[in-house]
């Protein structure tokens, strides 16, 4: 967590021993000997004086390993004593990320950047802080409608339905906003009019602050959309909520489109779409699309943008299926036989603004003879602004102000502003959207850069545009198509291609100004007065013709209903149209004298390689008269932890990543499949990833995968689910899908694991969840029983089995050619291993070769074993070769440490040993019931030393000795399964009569 951390602030001179210690320190940090390391640093921490550097690295080590008190201690000495040191917040952040704080530790990673900006780990950390915190915090929160009511009198909640007007706007979080608030004040004094629309995070969580802070004339609803399943599902509330029959769209962007249609499918409602922009030129779109052009071109990231290009594509190509069009200057209303509604102003308001110049100018600081050239809008680059800027100070003028208002957008345009010699800059922050007149009226000229050639610029009018001309306030504006006809009028000034801007801007502070007037285009055409009968006519021309089908809505529908992440509440459920109903469960009812299907959840990604319980049981499963198929899913994981092995001719020490990388493609492709058994893998991805050239989704498109597996295997009737606890993203599956019956298999404990509290609670949060849900449990030790029964659970006790289907292997060769006595031991050594018993041992007689198979991931105890002549790490072996290899054995191992984790286990490896006639000498570990009076148990290396001679003497005599038959067949996981399935076929047939 802290590699990236210098050592710094060392006097070598006056604390020799403690730079060197914290040297070692860190070359054991870098060599992944994370345990060492913070031995010699606390070594440090206690023989000298508090110093920065000790105390970051035990805080990062110890959020490394879980200890999070001591992190915690650690933090709050270099916060006292050490307040400036600059990683501290870094790893407070570490600690908050450890502890699912999410918001916590945004705040400090932002704090650690304000200390030291140009660190990408620090970058990288707040990514991750913002993405867990949006999907912790806000994945399953339910979607709830805010009000803001109208400032004054507004008869839209009063009104019948009918009658409404409901202006929708695709984001309400910022200025597109703008448009539809002109739109809806344009008709609220003839129509019961509101406003409604979403808040996606890319826009923030709050209302744009023009329209929060502003007297608002009709009320406005919205809703917080952090994933595309709560922008649905506020749509469908806000038809519940607020009932229209007239649906005026601002900008035919997909999510204002589609609130549309939903109020049409669902009210019979009409749609009218405004164009005031070239939509595609905003999102660098290509053309319109059909809903199978838009199919084949969908990403499963595009889920987390539904105002992005590839469903703004799709928006277009619903627009022929409104009901009217109406749009806010001549070029695109005659591109798209569209009703001309202006950008609009209040003619009362206007007079009233202009009325108010002279104080409002003294209130702003401007004495009579001053002159403002005034930019009011989100200051960007791209607008002129620095061009403009030269200009003001070109005129030489010293009565001549640039004003700005508007929020920063861009600090290092406003740092070049603020450096240009010269100029008299005035700044502003953004104001409510209702005192925009009085701001236009306070300048001498308003000037409106556009690019010449931008095709947004031959699409759009700028609705500054209207706000100086209703004041009378002299306009400079880029020639274009959508303005020329004010130009013509003389309402503005063009700034033609090649016209100087210093120039253009002396004439504009020239201009003679009428106070107290504005020009005559303005009531005519810009006016609110002006453009209420277009619209009111678009209204009715709506209503007028027979309503308009989007051919393509039952598809689209069900692409939702079958593709979104996530599930609708239950509370819309009467407002869904037939193609958007839930998501179709399993048949409530399983008939148990019918053929069952099963869909097994797994929670690794090694199925099929080291012959695990979970194997085992899906093959007898798979062998049994009362199933049917059997979905096998392994758990989700990115599929950047696919690895590959790029050196066929030397193989690593731990092949797992190669064997599950080409396994994982198998299960995707269908090659895996066997018999009644279909396996599949769920691979997450980032935007743009694919695996075999199709798309990798993000984790919670997991139940999505499986509803459509399930699809296809034709699985939704007779069907149950058998999962292990601690699968990541069940909880979400069972929401969408609601098996009617849960076995739950409880395979050792899996909160006594090693692992990060982040894990940890998750893992917790799993088990409650599973508590809750599951009809029949399974756990293989009697610990883990009555740990279970604490949970209000009646567990079935199954420990581990033997394989009875698997030939007794013929040696491996790489054991037999090692001479002299061969002890072995297959499994894990990540932990609960005790390597000093093992190196002790091979120590004590080097005669004998040891035999380590299995994963060992941490270089230092690789190092400790590899160090040792007679010990040889063969590393992870598929389960057929491991038999092999332990065939070879002469005696085997269980050289396991007792813990909380080996107290709640039931070793498998003993199983295995057994029923290869095996020796074995074990530490006294707990539930081997099975086995107990079949196994030596010894304590220490001298216990262990004398118990493995014995038994090679033994079998020197007596050769292997094997299980007795009835016993074999009592272990073996035939005779498991039949006690599995008794239990279940009773709980099942007992909840199925209880439930008709």
């Amino acid at each position: 967590m802290t590699d990236h951390i210098a050592n710094v602030g060392f006097d070598h001179q006056s604390a020799p021993r403690l730079a060197t210690l914290v040297q070692d320190a860190e070359a054991l940090f870098k060599a992944e000997r994370f345990v060492e390391a913070m031995a010699v640093f606390e070594t440090a921490a206690q023989l000298h004086p508090p110093h920065s550097t000790v105390l970051i690295r035990l805080a990062g080590l110890s959020t490394r390993m879980g200890q999070l008190d001591k992190a915690r201690a650690y933090l709050s000495v270099l916060r006292e004593r050490f307040p400036d040191f600059q990683w501290t917040p870094m790893v407070e952040g570490d600690l908050a990320m450890a502890r699912l704080d999410y918001a916590r530790a945004i705040a400090l990673y932002r704090e650690a950047q304000t200390r030291m900006p140009d660190k990408a780990a620090i970058k990288t950390r707040l990514d991750e802080a913002v993405a867990e915190h949006a999907r912790e915090f806000s994945w399953n929160a339910p979607v709830e409608i805010e009000i803001w009511p109208a400032s004054g009198p507004s008869t839209f909640l009063e009104a019948a339905p009918q009658d409404r007007v409901l202006v929708v706007s695709w984001d309400l979080g910022h200025n597109v906003a703008g448009r539809g608030i002109t739109m809806a004040e344009t008709i609220c004094d003839t129509r019961p009019t509101a406003m409604a629309g979403p808040l996606f995070p890319t826009y923030g969580d709050a209302l744009w602050s023009p329209l929060a802070e502003a007297d608002r004339r009709v009320p406005i609803a919205g809703w917080r959309a952090p994933h595309f399943r709560h922008f649905l599902e506020g749509a469908l509330k806000l038809v519940k909520t607020w009932p229209a029959a007239t649906v005026w769209v601002s900008k035919p962007r997909f999510p204002g489109l589609l609130i549309g249609l939903l109020y049409r499918e669902i009210l019979g409602a009409r749609i009218i779409c405004d164009l005031d922009d070239d939509e595609l030129a905003f999102v660098k779109g290509s053309a319109p699309r059909d809903f199978n052009s838009f199919l084949a071109e969908f990403n499963p990231q595009d889920w987390d943008r539904p105002h992005g290009r590839t469903w703004t594509e799709l928006g277009m190509g619903i627009l022929p299926f409104v009901d009217a069009v109406t749009s806010c200057n001549p070029v695109l209303a005659s591109r798209n036989t569209a009703t001309l509604v202006r950008h609009g102003r209040s003619q009362i308001a206007a007079q009233n603004a202009m009325a108010r110049r002279d104080a409002t100018r003294s209130e702003l600081g401007y004495t009579p003879s001053d002159r403002v050239v005034l930019f009011l809008g989100t200051p960007r680059r791209h607008k002129g602004l620095v061009e403009l800027a030269h200009a003001v100070v070109a005129l030489n003028r010293p009565d001549v102000e640039l004003c700005i208002v508007g929020s920063v957008a861009d600090p290092d345009m406003e740092r070049e502003l603020s450096a240009i010699p010269g100029l008299k800059l005035r700044r502003i922050g953004a104001q409510p959207f209702s005192r925009v007149l009085d701001l236009n009226a306070v300048a001498d000229v308003v000037v409106l850069l556009q690019d010449h050639d931008s095709p947004i610029t031959q699409s759009q009018t700028p609705a500054k545009l209207t706000d100086a001309i209703a004041v009378g306030t002299p306009v400079l504006v880029t020639e274009a198509g959508p303005v020329a006809d004010v130009i013509a009028s003389g309402a503005a000034m063009a700034i033609r291609k090649g016209d100087v801007l210093v120039r253009r801007l002396e004439a504009a502070l020239a201009a003679d100004r009428q106070s107290g007037h504005a020009h005559p285009f303005f009531a005519n055409e810009m006016s609110y007065e002006a453009n209420r009968p277009r619209a009111l006519q678009a209204i009715a021309a709506a209503h007028a013709a027979p309503p308009r089908v989007y051919p393509d809505m039952p598809g689209l529908l069900s692409f939702l209903h079958r593709e979104m992440p996530g599930v609708l509440s239950s509370d819309i459920g009467t407002l869904t149209a037939p193609w958007l109903a839930h998501a179709t469960a399993p048949a409530p009812l399983v008939d148990p004298d019918q053929p069952i299907n099963v869909v097994f959840f797994w929670k690794q990604n090694d199925s099929g390689l080291y012959g695990r319980r979970q194997d085992m049981l899906l093959h007898e499963l798979s062998l049994r008269p009362e199933v049917g198929r059997i979905l096998h899913i392994d758990a989700p994981f990115p599929v950047t932890d696919l690895r590959v092995h790029t050196n066929p001719m030397r193989a690593p020490v731990n092949a797992e990543g190669p064997i599950i990388a080409a396994t994982t493609l198998a299960r995707m492709t269908g090659l895996a499949d066997e018999g009644n058994i279909h396996r599949r893998s769920f691979l997450i991805g980032t935007p743009g990833q694919t695996m075999l050239g199709r798309p990798v989704h993000s984790h919670e498109s997991f139940p999505n995968a499986v509803e459509a597996w399930m699809d296809d295997l034709d699985m939704r009737t007779n069907c149950i689910a058998w999962v292990c606890p601690v699968v990541q993203g069940f909880e979400q599956v069972q929401q969408r899908l609601r098996f009617p019956f849960v076995i739950g298999d409880y395979i050792d404990d899996q909160r006594c694991w090693p692992m990060s509290e982040q894990r940890r609670r998750k893992i917790e949060q799993n088990y409650r969840f599973m508590a809750q849900t599951v009809d029949v449990a399974i756990t293989n030790c009697a610990a883990m029983q009555e740990a279970l029964k604490q949970e209000s659970l009646a567990p079935l006790l199954v420990p581990n089995g033997i394989d009875m289907r698997a030939e007794m292997p013929v040696a491996a060769p790489e054991i037999t050619r090692l001479g002299g006595p061969v002890i072995g031991y297959c499994g894990n050594m990540d932990d609960r291993f005790d390597f000093e018993l093992v190196e002790a041992l091979a120590q004590a007689r080097p005669q004998w070769q040891i035999v380590l198979i299995g994963k060992l991931s941490r270089p230092a105890h690789r190092e400790r074993m590899t160090a040792l002549p007679n010990v040889h790490l063969l590393g992870i072996r598929p389960y057929d070769q491991a038999r092999a290899c332990i065939a070879g054995f002469d005696v085997a191992i269980v050289p396991h440490e007792r813990s909380d984790l080996s107290d709640r286990m039931n070793p498998l490896k003993v199983y295995v040993y057994r029923a290869l006639g095996l020796p074995v000498v074990a530490t006294d570990i707990a539930n081997l019931d099975d086995l107990r009076d079949d196994l030596t148990i010894a304590e220490g290396a001298d216990g262990f030393v004398t118990a493995i001679e014995a038994a090679l003497v033994r079998v020197a005599k007596q050769g292997r000795r094997f299980l007795p038959t009835d016993l074999r067949a009592s272990l073996s996981w035939q005779n498991r399964m039949d006690t599995i399935w008794s239990e279940v076929d009773q709980r099942l047939r007992s909840k199925m009569s209880g439930s008709v």
